[in-house]
Order: C-alpha cells, then sequence, then structure tokens
C-alpha cells in the first residue's frame, strides 16, 4: 500500500532535491550528487545509464566546468511523491530552465522520477530517470 510520507521524511527528500538543483546552478557536481546512494544508477537527459556514484559523479563533472552543461540552470519542482514502504520513496521532479518559467505557468522542460531509499537512518538517491519533455 502507498502512503503519503512522514512529513520528517518529505521535508529530507525536498532538502536533498534543493541540492541537487543548488549544485547544478553553481556547477558543483560534489552538492549535486551529495545524495547519491553508492549503487545509484541515473540515466541523464541525453540518455546515457550512469552506475555508480564515482560514475555519476565523473559525468557530472565533466557536464557542468566545460560541458553541455555549464552555461545551463534549473527550477525543480517535486509532485506525485508517494511511499511504497517506510523505507522508500518514489517522486516525480518537474523541471524548468528558469524560475520564471515555473511561476508562469509554462510547461515543464524536462522530467525527472526519482526512487529514494533509507539507508542508516538517511535518505539517499537510488535512481533517477530524466526525460526531456519535447513540444
Amino acid at each position: 500500500m502507498t502512503t503519503t510520507p512522514d512529513p520528517h521524511d518529505l521535508e529530507q527528500i525536498h532538502t536533498i532535491v534543493r541540492d541537487v538543483q543548488e549544485g547544478f546552478n553553481t556547477n558543483d557536481a560534489s552538492l549535486m550528487n551529495a545524495h547519491l546512494a553508492e549503487d545509484a544508477i541515473v540515466v541523464n537527459a541525453r540518455g546515457a545509464v550512469l552506475s555508480g556514484r564515482a560514475a555519476i559523479q565523473k559525468a557530472s563533472e565533466d557536464a557542468l566546468a566545460a560541458g553541455y552543461l555549464k552555461e545551463s540552470t534549473a527550477y525543480y519542482e517535486l509532485s506525485d511523491v508517494a511511499a511504497p514502504s517506510p523505507d522508500v520513496i518514489v517522486a516525480r521532479k518537474n523541471a524548468w530552465s528558469t524560475k520564471q518559467d515555473a511561476d508562469d505557468g509554462n510547461p515543464p522542460e524536462m522530467n525527472a522520477l526519482y526512487i529514494f531509499v533509507k539507508r542508516d537512518g538517511r535518505w539517499l538517491i537510488w535512481r533517477r530517470q530524466n526525460t526531456i519533455v519535447s513540444s
């Protein structure tokens, strides 16, 4: 049975997504990936499958430092947050290039499906699938 996450857990999930956003917007790959599980798998917006925290960190550093994401910014908003079990939270993240686009009610430019797991009392990103929304 799926339930609404505990408010304390929900706040931790929102903090994680804020850190991902802040890391992305400041080209700080370490902050962006601070909440990844060691065995995380991420499918980035280009469709590349990255397995393991080290590989995800390296790809993020390359993309943010001098790669295709260097000049990019993003604003994130969580939705559809549910807890299928006490140690798993699933959420969808809408993303826009700017906060203004989100505030203006423009459709998201990307969606991401997150699966968070609780390990040793800490929530971590275990899976993330990014999907660019085509118009």
